[in-house]
């Protein structure tokens, strides 16, 4: 027998072994995880495709496809991207290889257990998704997507073991503070925006130092951002977005961000924006780098606004045996949404003290958020301007105009996740709104749309959500109908006695406007319920507001040297978040 012969029987024989030699679930799960990242990083420029082309490719990685992965690679990658070529050619054994590995099935070795299979992050995003959709599929899904290529009993019996399984605790703010790199400090000018109540809260969490790292410091400061008015936020974008920019630059490199760039100018959803930036983080060389940029995203997508919404949000301040009363009457096919909605609204007014202000807050600040990400800042706005003013009817009137423009844009198809959206907006309505669907037609109808709330047949000419006016070449005449008639009615809510052309003549106590329903520049109240403006309890005849978490007044801009709700403390002990061991300044600090 040649040398020849045997040498090609031995090659043979080692390849064999290599391909059915034994190996473990854990080998298997490190083998497909490090497969797919390599085939990831062989395609970094799939998201430059539309839409339908790169899910495809992902659908094809995510579910072990390798084979279809590849092939559609190959033919989007020899005209436009030929470097790719030989990284997809080079993954071609491993792929052989892994098939040859899922061939094996129940001859895998050891059987692990799940913790042995996934790490801690893993689990706990698991355990997130089931604590916020309620959805057992959807965790199955994500379970064996990670799991690929073990047999489906097997899987099986490890997705009983998640579900046994207690959710980790999450431990990365306590590891962050001792491995992320501190934040490149803020200048001053891009704060002036913060009130004293801002201040306020930042003074409060420095002097926590043991509790608050200056990321937790950076975080609070995304949070107040997001909430500003539009109009404030506008003067201030462009400073926070080129320190994001240029700190995530610095950190993920021109192609990542690029990448992430092109996906929200697509309008991508926000959870896969998301999960891409965290997909590129993952590939950063050590975990300092990693940490960092984890902490400057959770503070940029605050300022990019690319937060997710989800109906758990607006549920957060339950307590534990009131959220499994929810999820009970969700669960049963006797109770439908409108009796859930009532068991969290009794719940709310329920509540007391500490745990009061905790739901008021979290519903108060959840609907913003979730009404300025759907329908836009100028609607969440305009309904926050009019659920504070309050009135006659008002919730009515706030209720209409929200649903109106969600069923505009419903209609139009604009809208994603919808079912989740009619589940936020129907909290919303019934707590933040405190809306329980009666109508307020100004006694000029009785019934209302049972999907928008908008008043019908409106008597008298009239139009409106709730019959409040007339169209714009009729005036209401003090009849109540619209009508041509010169003797217009004058509605100056008890302020004044005289009109011109329908507009109120010198209002009196202290309130303006064509029918002397605001109040003057340093007062506050509802003139519109009849009542006087009261004087802003602030110096130098400053303006103020109410503010809707507190329930209290506070002045809006205070002297320099003082802070506060009615500017009686002194600044000297405030500073704006700075960080005294960063070395880094942007353009001199001067953003």
């Amino acid at each position: 027998m040649s040398s020849s012969f045997l040498f090609i029987v031995f090659l043979l024989f080692q390849q064999y072994s290599s391909l059915h030699s034994p190996i473990s679930e854990k080998d298997l799960v490190i083998f497909r995880s490090n497969l797919v990242t390599r085939l990831e990083q062989c395609t970094t420029w799939r998201t430059k495709y539309p839409k339908n082309v790169s899910r495809t490719l992902d659908h094809f990685l995510m579910n072990s496809k390798f084979d279809q992965f590849r092939e559609a690679a190959l033919e989007l990658a020899v005209d436009s991207f030929p470097e790719s070529v030989d990284c997809l050619d080079s993954c071609l054994d491993n792929i052989e290889k892994y098939k040859e590995y899922v061939k094996m099935g129940s001859r895998l070795t050891t059987k692990n257990s799940l913790s042995d299979l996934l790490d801690e992050d893993q689990i706990h995003q698991l355990h997130m998704l089931m604590d916020k959709t309620k959805r057992v599929d959807l965790v199955e899904k994500g379970l064996h997507q990670h799991l690929h290529g073990i047999p489906e009993k097997r899987r099986q019996k490890l997705l009983s073991e998640f579900f046994a399984s207690k959710p980790y605790r999450v431990r990365r703010s306590t590891i962050s503070r001792t491995i992320a790199r501190e934040p490149t400090a803020f200048s001053p000018d891009m704060l002036l925006w913060q009130t004293p109540r801002h201040k306020n809260v930042i003074l409060k969490q420095k002097r926590e130092k043991s509790k608050n790292s200056p990321w937790d410091l950076m975080n609070t400061i995304g949070d107040q951002y997001y909430h500003l008015r539009k109009s404030i936020r506008v003067k201030y974008d462009s400073k926070f977005m080129k320190y994001c920019n240029e700190s995530l630059l610095a950190i993920i490199g021109n192609d990542s961000f690029t990448q992430l760039e092109a996906m929200v100018q697509d309008s991508e959803q926000v959870e896969h924006i998301w999960n891409k930036y965290q997909q590129i983080i993952g590939y950063l060389k050590n975990e300092e780098d990693q940490l960092t940029a984890e902490h400057y995203g959770q503070f940029c997508r605050k300022i990019y606004r690319l937060l997710p919404i989800e109906q758990a949000d607006l549920m957060s301040w339950l307590s534990p045996s009131q959220r499994f009363r929810i999820a009970e009457m969700i669960q049963d096919p006797d109770v439908n949404d409108s009796q859930v909605y009532e068991k969290l609204y009794e719940f709310f007014n329920k509540a007391s003290g500490d745990a009061k202000d905790e739901a008021d807050e979290v519903i108060t600040l959840g609907c913003r958020k979730f009404i300025a990400h759907h329908l836009g800042d100028q609607l969440a706005e305009d309904i926050e301007d009019l659920r504070v003013a309050g009135g006659a009817g008002s919730s009515h009137h706030t209720a209409a105009l929200l649903f109106v423009k969600h069923y505009e844009i419903a209609e139009a198809g604009e809208l994603a996740h919808q079912k989740r959206i009619d589940e936020s907006l129907s909290i919303c309505k019934r707590i933040y709104l405190d809306y329980d669907g009666s109508c307020y037609c100004n006694g000029r109808s009785d019934s209302c749309d049972p999907k928008t709330f908008v008043c019908q047949n409106c008597t008298g000419g009239t139009v409106g959500y709730q019959c409040e006016k007339c169209p714009d070449d009729l005036r209401l005449d003090k009849s109540g109908n619209c009508s041509v008639a010169l003797d217009l009615q004058c509605f100056c809510h008890n302020h004044a006695s005289e009109c011109i052309d329908g507009v109120c003549q010198e209002c009196e106590n202290n309130t303006v406007g064509d029918h002397c329903e605001l109040c003057d520049v340093g007062y506050f109240g509802d003139p519109t319920k009849g009542r006087e403006c009261t004087k802003c309890p602030c110096p130098k005849n400053g303006e103020c507001s109410y503010n809707t978490v507190s329930n209290r007044i506070e002045c809006n801009d205070c002297p320099k040297g003082h802070i506060g709700e009615r500017c009686e403390d002194s600044e000297s002990s405030y500073r704006p978040f700075t960080t005294e061991a960063s070395t880094i300044t942007l353009v001199d600090n001067q953003l």
